[in-house]
């Protein structure tokens, strides 16, 4: 990866043979975004293995909200495995020192995970929604059968979408060294779709909130499920805010000026603002824990928990 780049170049231009073979120093780039994946890949890593393992301790996993925990727990692993493929890449100045079909796996695996996790976090809110609701709406993706078929056709989605990258070669010889994931041409019509994705995804889960709080307004008994509800929806929303609007706000006019700016250039203000953006991006695999721990309190059952604080309160 060059300057320009961020680490979905599966839906970006080919920045490599616009910007021709010069290669300014960028330590937004090159330095900044390493060290938050590390921050990311020690903290993040970690919590989402204990929250795995406590999703799992109860043995057989009935409910739909925790089915869908635990593939977006799955995904948050899966996104911090590729980050020590990555961050040497970025150290070194974008130059991949390892296989192409290695390539190809970690541009891969960071798209379909980074993806992923979006769409169950929209599966959790919207399952939030439905169990605070005085007459609890009994649809498919709120029973267990249902959210396994959800949380399968989610993971085949996004590996069809990958598979073109997985199929072409994605490294090439750069003036600075071997380059991944930069050298195919992607049509800006995809990150159109991806940004489409996220606005979705977004409201769905600001819609989830808002119409918790009304209910909660409007009800005179808020138990507990509800309150948790409530703090899972709104630690969802913030992940959004915070971490993934801003890639996604960048993402489509980043892409229409790398394909219009022909030659070699110093990083603009956007291309500054689109890789900070890619390391708010990375923070999401390391805050869901947090939001495990602050909206579930307890995990499973008695005894087999992530008891962060407060008393037991079972999903």
């Amino acid at each position: 990866m060059n300057n320009w780049t961020a680490r979905l170049e599966a839906t970006e231009a080919p920045l490599g043979a616009a910007r021709g073979e010069c290669q300014p120093s960028d330590p937004v780039q090159f330095v900044l975004v390493p060290l938050v994946y590390c921050l990311v890949l020690c903290v993040g890593l970690p919590g989402n293995l204990v929250a795995l393992l406590a999703f799992l301790q109860s043995g057989q996993v009935r409910k739909a909200i925790r089915i869908y925990l635990i593939n977006l727990t799955l995904a948050d692993i899966l996104f911090n495995l590729t980050l020590p493929l990555w961050i040497p890449y970025y150290l070194a100045g974008g130059h991949w020192a390892l296989s192409d079909a290695t390539c190809r796996l970690a541009g891969a695996a960071y798209y379909i995970a980074t993806y992923s996790a979006i769409a169950f976090m929209t599966l959790i809110s919207f399952n939030r929604y439905c169990t605070v609701r005085v007459a609890r709406l009994d649809l498919a993706l709120n029973r267990r059968h249902g959210a396994v078929a959800a949380c399968v056709m989610v993971w085949l989605l996004f590996l069809g979408c990958a598979v073109p990258s997985l199929a072409a070669q994605q490294t090439w010889a750069g003036s600075q060294g071997t380059k991944c994931f930069e050298q195919l041409a992607w049509h800006r019509n995809l990150a159109y779709a991806m940004v489409g994705f996220f606005a979705v995804s977004f409201l769905v889960v600001l819609g989830a909130y808002a119409s918790i709080m009304r209910l909660l307004s409007a009800t005179a008994s808020q138990g507990s499920h509800r309150r948790l509800a409530r703090a899972m929806v709104l630690g969802m929303l913030l992940v959004f805010v915070v971490c993934v609007a801003p890639y996604h706000l960048t993402l489509a006019p980043w892409v229409a000026g790398q394909m219009q700016t022909p030659g070699c250039s110093p990083p603009s203000t956007l291309d500054i603002l689109h890789t900070l953006s890619v390391a708010l991006l990375s923070l999401n695999s390391c805050i869901d824990p947090l939001i495990y721990c602050f909206s579930i309190k307890a995990l499973v059952h008695p005894g087999t928990s992530l008891q962060c604080l407060g008393p037991v309160v079972r999903i």
